[in-house]
């Protein structure tokens, strides 16, 4: 693996070319970026008509600066490039990120100049990302060179964008979710260095568990197939890919300048090399990071719990339209479960508990599903999110009384009911470490995707059936094509 990768995504000093102490330049928000994180590494700004740039020294070019870099980031107009190039040869650095735009998605000129930092990137044996990129980020040396700060938290989730206003909002949902990143790169117009490369990449690092892509178009489908086909053998790769119209196809042509292709074969490409395929933002973020958490899923047999008969169905039927499995209870799971629900419960999957409020009554339900080999997923329904029913509870008491409680009093009716759901999302944790089959709840609150942290690992929950079922839906696909893989290497052999 290209080692100037390691200096780009985990540089132990950054130069700042273009650096600014004027606010909403780029080179201001890139460098207050950088600096407003964690990062331990030595930072440079580049400015020849500043001594000082928040706080710290600034130098003339790059040339000046006495110390080594690992990594430049070029946030300057598109024709000052060359040069800045030239100067990363003299100064000895192999890894650069250009912010600049101007390039092939203007045309023209801009794609003379494009093909001239090309072969000036090779003739000095630089690797850049980009240009026309809002930059890249890694979040285990809490590093982000992004033109606004993000902050998320160390985690296994990579996330590869061609866009960039894409790949900021997805990092925002990533920390405000506390889902948690490893790496990012936008890749911008990719001149170089290419999403394949990217991901060939992050297939080789530990820290990285699953992989989100936001793909506009790949210039060498067969050779990203390739490396795609080799990096799902080893984690999830999760791909939105845009242009499936024509006015979208259009439009990703003149954003990047990239090809998008028949969506028809993109789709057939990423099944081929066991890429999940997903359509929206939304998805990718659910998918993804369930992907990145959870156990994934033998099989595409489900098991069901619910609080109550109408999402039970809801859930059945979009099962059924996804391909998903929910097989008979047998009889042994059946008597099992007659010992603990009331004598009027369905008897069948998905299980309605009838409304039975015993958070240990959902585990041992729940247990029962998750321990039965006929199914290798569960999505459990309504048993999170009932405090916020207590709390509306407490405002319509109030309202009764003309006075409002005081938040001691508050806290004080409601801490049975969030130390219930606590324990009931430990519990599934918990189940879920011990049958290694991923376990969505659906829970009765309106925020979508909710990670919980417990002591036996994390708990995914959403907001409605079908997005529980379309997280079980992808799962279930990938772990499908794991065991094909297995098949046919065995038969090989």
């Amino acid at each position: 693996m290209d080692t100037r990768l390691d200096k780009m995504f985990f540089p132990k000093s950054v130069a700042v070319v273009g650096a600014s102490d004027i606010p909403v330049k780029w080179g201001n928000l890139i460098l207050t970026s950088i600096l407003g994180w964690r990062y331990e590494g030595k930072v440079f700004p580049v400015n020849a008509k500043k001594d000082t740039i928040l706080g710290l020294k600034s130098y003339p070019s790059l040339r000046d600066i006495p110390e080594d870099v690992d990594l430049a980031v070029f946030a300057i107009p598109a024709q000052f490039i060359p040069e800045g190039f030239r100067d990363c040869a003299a100064k000895g650095i192999k890894a650069a990120v250009v912010i600049s735009s101007g390039f092939r998605e203007i045309g023209g000129e801009g794609a003379r100049l494009e093909k001239e930092i090309a072969e000036a990137a090779h003739e000095s044996g630089l690797l850049f990302i980009g240009p026309n990129t809002m930059g890249i980020a890694s979040a285990h040396i809490a590093f982000e060179a992004l033109p606004t700060p993000t902050g998320p938290e160390p985690e296994g989730l990579a996330v590869i964008s061609q866009s960039g206003n894409i790949g900021l909002q997805i990092l925002k949902w990533i920390a405000h979710k506390n889902i948690g990143l490893a790496i990012y790169a936008g890749t911008g117009n990719e001149t170089v260095l290419k999403a394949g490369d990217i991901l060939e990449y992050l297939g080789s690092r530990d820290e990285v568990k699953a992989v989100a892509m936001y793909i506009e178009g790949i210039d060498d489908g067969r050779k990203f197939a390739g490396i795609a086909h080799e990096v799902t053998r080893k984690k999830p790769v999760v791909a939105i890919k845009t242009g499936r119209s024509q006015a979208g196809s259009k439009a990703a042509q003149s954003h990047t300048g990239s090809m998008a292709g028949s969506y028809a074969t993109y789709t057939a490409m990423f099944r081929q090399s066991g890429i999940i395929q997903v359509r929206t933002p939304s998805e990718l973020l659910n998918v993804a990071t369930a992907a990145t958490h959870l156990p994934i899923p033998r099989s595409n047999r489900v098991g069901i719990m619910t609080m109550g008969g109408g999402w039970g169905i809801i859930a059945a039927d979009e099962c059924e339209d996804s391909g998903l499995v929910l097989p008979r209870l047998p009889e042994s799971i059946i008597k099992e479960l007659d010992s603990l629900l009331p004598a009027y419960w369905n008897r069948r999957n998905p299980v309605d508990v009838v409304g039975e409020g015993d958070p240990s009554l959902y585990l041992k339900v729940i247990d029962a599903l998750a321990r039965w080999d006929e199914v290798d997923s569960i999505i459990a329904l309504g048993i999170i999110g009932r405090s916020g029913y207590v709390e509306d509870f407490i405002a319509a008491q109030e309202r009764i009384d003309g006075k409002l409680y005081s938040r001691e009093l508050k806290l004080s009716i409601l801490k049975d009911q969030i130390r219930a759901e606590d324990q009931t999302i430990s519990g599934i944790a918990k189940i879920q470490k011990e049958t290694n089959k991923p376990i969505i709840a659906v829970a009765l609150t309106e925020g979508g995707l909710t990670l919980a942290d417990t002591s036996h690992g994390r708990v995914v929950s959403v907001s409605t059936p079908e997005e529980a079922v379309t997280i079980v839906g992808h799962l279930s696909w990938y772990g499908s094509y794991l065991e094909g893989q297995k098949a046919d290497a065995f038969q090989a052999v």
